[in-house]
């Protein structure tokens, strides 16, 4: 995973300054810059988006500009679109002027943070859901119903695939190819090596009792243990392979309820 991009206050466009940006149906969205100063950590900026939504640049002495949009979209109840961000702003975003900050600006503060793109998604998501809230609602509802399907058409596949998988089959798999050119790819070899030698020991195994599995198992995550305690590399994605990779080795062994002991060894 790369690293956040650290930015000065510099960085930041100033104090007062409005910008629009685009939203997902062509039209423009915009906001302002209230503050800049080490928030969380590190500099961020103070935004807030308003409700102005149009096509056309909007004029600087536009009121609505002034304003934090009040959110009531889906399950939001009236916190207002002003949040803080480390990130810079985005390429597409274009700063149209500067408004002078009231003493009410200048008090504002937030607990949230963020990015950029929330101005143009929010102002987008509220105007739907004030003027074009049926049409969102089927929307959503058809993309729910299409993600529903996907989900299960993968489950099926993967359901099917841990049911077919045989020893032979993971001998002869590339283990983790995905780690390459990431922050784990130091210790893919290694851990390779783990998985390839749990393969060639179980298919060693004559007679295979889940007693057998169990302790062959054990022992490679224990390795693994051991791996990331020296040096830890072990996050978010590379445990996902892993508990996957065991997984599949648990079923091909022929006992895959194995895989569910996984989580009480691992210590990653």
């Amino acid at each position: 995973m790369a690293k956040r991009e650290r930015l000065a206050e510099g960085d930041f466009p100033e104090p007062g300054s409005v910008f629009v940006a685009p939203t997902a149906d062509g039209r423009l969205a915009a906001g302002r810059v209230l503050r800049r100063q080490v928030e969380g950590g590190d500099c961020a900026a103070l935004v807030a988006g308003s409700a102005w939504i149009g096509h056309a640049l909007p004029p600087l002495d536009l009121s609505t500009l002034r304003a934090p949009l009040v959110l009531t979209h889906h399950s939001w109840r009236g916190q207002r679109n002003l949040f803080w961000t480390h990130l810079r702003m985005p390429a597409e975003f274009r700063i149209i002027g500067q408004l002078p900050l009231s003493n009410d600006d200048s008090a504002e503060f937030s607990d949230c943070f963020g990015g950029w793109q929330s101005v143009p998604l929010q102002a987008l998501a509220q105007w739907r859901w004030d003027h074009d809230r049926e049409a969102l609602l089927r929307e959503e509802a058809a993309t729910l119903a299409a993600e529903t399907e996907r989900r299960r058409q993968v489950a099926r596949v993967r359901e099917d695939l841990l049911r077919t998988l045989s020893l032979k089959d993971l001998a002869e798999r590339r283990w983790l190819d995905s780690w390459s050119g990431t922050a784990a790819e130091p210790h893919q070899a290694d851990v390779r090596q783990v998985l390839c030698q749990l393969v060639h020991d179980l298919q060693g195994e004559v007679s295979r009792t889940k007693a057998k599995v169990r302790k062959l198992l054990k022992q490679a995550i224990g390795t693994l243990n051991q791996l990331d305690t020296r040096q830890p590399f072990i996050t978010t994605i590379e445990r996902e392979d892993l508990c996957a990779a065991f997984e599949q080795i648990a079923c091909a062994s022929g006992f895959p309820p194995l895989a569910d002991e996984v989580n009480q060894w691992r210590k990653w």
